[in-house]
């Protein structure tokens, strides 16, 4: 389990998720006189945008030849973007073509994965002790900075999360990622997994059972790009059906919005996300988890963001349906 330290539609916009382009006449990616959404209509009627679109589908194309076992993991990753990019109402163009550039960047950025058997250049970590139902290996693609043997190290970059069930031999399951952050504690006992210090380097890897279903699921660390340069993470959770994880965009979105990993609390089966603004305004919300998407259900809130020597406290919870609040100060905090 994760320990922490200090509490605190319809998809018509295919972008070529089929295994082959579309020889089409039109420049989109999809047959724009099946045009129903306000979003295929503007990708249809810009030529921009359009352009945009057939680009994105080739990138996409592209970077699937690359991933190798693990090419269903950008096909989840690509849809949940699509789903992310589907307005009912009016379309923001300007925003959409720099979420499309964006995209486009980010899928032409992807490293060709080697496979599962094949050398890595950088360091390999076996890190059979993180979860009790499997074992991970961690291949970084590139090697490492030395270890500063003074105090904790990190390494970054392309990675490959190899799976699989304890004690077994069988791969069960590869994972790429485009980047991972790793930190390396001077003791030398390998990466820093199953931490969630707040305000402090945290796990590689952290484990719990997220969804409350009685399967482990994890958290691995793709970066520093949180709320106050804090840690952002690709959550996974394991599908009993499948006997493999699945990517998680709305757990993996709550803590890049957040002070780091959320807290799992297995007794009542909520998790805990922390968040501040400045030095004086400070927030804990609890969530439920519904269908393996968080909902919140209470919050507390401390504001001393106001002149005074009072610090407003309150207390908020869901109650069948509505927000109910209550209101009281403390004495101003140091």
């Amino acid at each position: 389990m994760v320990k922490r330290i200090i509490p605190a539609v319809r998809l018509c916009l295919t972008l070529a998720i089929s295994a082959a382009l579309p020889t089409l006449a039109s420049a989109a990616s999809f047959d724009c006189a099946a045009a129903r959404t306000p979003i295929e209509h503007a990708i249809c009627d810009d030529a921009q945008l359009s352009a945009l679109d057939s680009e994105l589908a080739a990138a996409y194309q592209s970077a699937m030849k690359g991933q190798g076992d693990a090419a269903e993991q950008l096909r989840a990753q690509q849809r949940a973007w699509l789903r992310s990019r589907s307005p009912s109402g009016t379309v923001d163009l300007a925003a959409l073509k720099a979420a499309y550039r964006a995209r486009i960047d980010e899928l032409k950025a992807l490293p060709v994965f080697p496979g599962p058997d094949a050398r890595v250049a950088g360091p390999t970590f076996r890190l059979t002790k993180a979860a009790k139902q499997h074992d991970f290996i961690l291949r970084m693609l590139q090697a490492c900075p030395a270890p500063d043997h003074s105090g904790d190290s990190t390494c970054e970059g392309p990675a490959q999360l190899l799976i699989y069930a304890k004690g077994q031999s069988k791969l069960a399951q590869t994972i790429n990622l485009a980047n991972v952050f790793v930190t390396l504690p001077r003791n030398g006992d390998g990466p820093l997994v199953n931490s969630a210090q707040l305000y402090d380097y945290q796990g590689v890897l952290n484990v719990g059972d997220f969804n409350f279903d009685g399967n482990e699921d994890f958290g691995i660390q793709t970066g520093n790009e949180g709320s106050y340069g804090g840690p952002s993470y690709d959550v996974y959770v394991f599908d009993p059906k499948t006997a493999r994880f699945v990517y998680n965009d709305a757990m993996s979105e709550l803590i890049l919005e957040t002070l780091g990993f959320f807290d799992v609390d297995p007794v009542h089966k909520r998790i805990h996300t922390w968040a501040k603004s400045g030095c004086c305004y400070h927030e804990a919300t609890t969530y439920r988890v519904e269908r393996d998407a968080p909902v919140a259900v209470a919050r507390h809130i401390e504001d001393a963001q106001g002149s005074g020597d009072k610090m407003k406290v309150t207390d908020e919870a869901l109650v069948n349906g509505k927000w109910r609040s209550k209101v009281h100060y403390e004495p101003m905090p140091n």
